[in-house]
């Protein structure tokens, strides 16, 4: 059980063009199952584009728990399907590790995990004493890579040969990047925008 309990990152969070609206886990299961059967999506998110059972999907997917685990669908504006999935956990020492999955590939390269996170920051400086984001990366995912960098993220090291994707035989490095508190402030500041 979590140490420190932060509900309120658990609210609506929205953007100029998304609701990110937070859901349970039987929601999370519901949205991201047949998602799991999309090898392109998975391989960007998991480094495997390999398919997994139900049963398997539910062990394997994030686990919300309404504490320091924190599930949102992301909806544009107006729309009744969810495009994809933004995960919030709380570690300790006050950091938040972030997931973020767009399955919909309309909006593939057209700024939304740009947009959502940078609201997601906000939100958590709002609404938690968090004072690092965090988050892995396969090492061949170059959208994701690219968006760490355009928010301000520093890449701090790399795990090699962590992953395996069965479906195609590649070997992957995991990235992490950081970016603290202070920094995603400062980057907002008058003059730095």
């Amino acid at each position: 059980m979590a140490k420190s309990a932060h509900p309120a990152i658990g609210t609506p969070i929205q953007t100029e063009r998304f609701l990110l609206k937070p859901i349970g886990r039987l929601e999370t299961f519901r949205i991201s199952y047949p998602w799991n059967q999309d090898p392109e999506v998975m391989r960007e998110y998991s480094g495997s584009g390999e398919g997994r059972g139900r049963l398997q999907w539910y062990r394997h997917m994030p686990r919300e728990n309404r504490k320091n685990k924190f599930a949102h669908a992301i909806y544009p504006i107006g729309a009744e399907q969810p495009i994809g999935l933004h995960f919030i956990e709380i570690k300790p020492y006050k950091t938040a590790y972030l997931t973020i999955v767009i399955q919909d590939r309309a909006w593939w390269g057209k700024g939304a995990v740009l947009e959502i996170r940078q609201k997601v920051f906000d939100h958590v400086i709002e609404h938690s004493d968090v004072e690092k984001f965090s988050g892995f990366v396969n090492s061949r995912n170059f959208p994701s890579i690219f968006n760490y960098q355009k928010l301000g993220f520093k890449h701090v090291g790399t795990m090699q040969r962590t992953k395996f994707d069965p479906t195609t035989g590649t070997i992957y490095d995991t990235m992490i990047f950081e970016m603290f508190r202070h920094e995603w402030q400062a980057r907002k500041s008058p003059g730095n925008g």
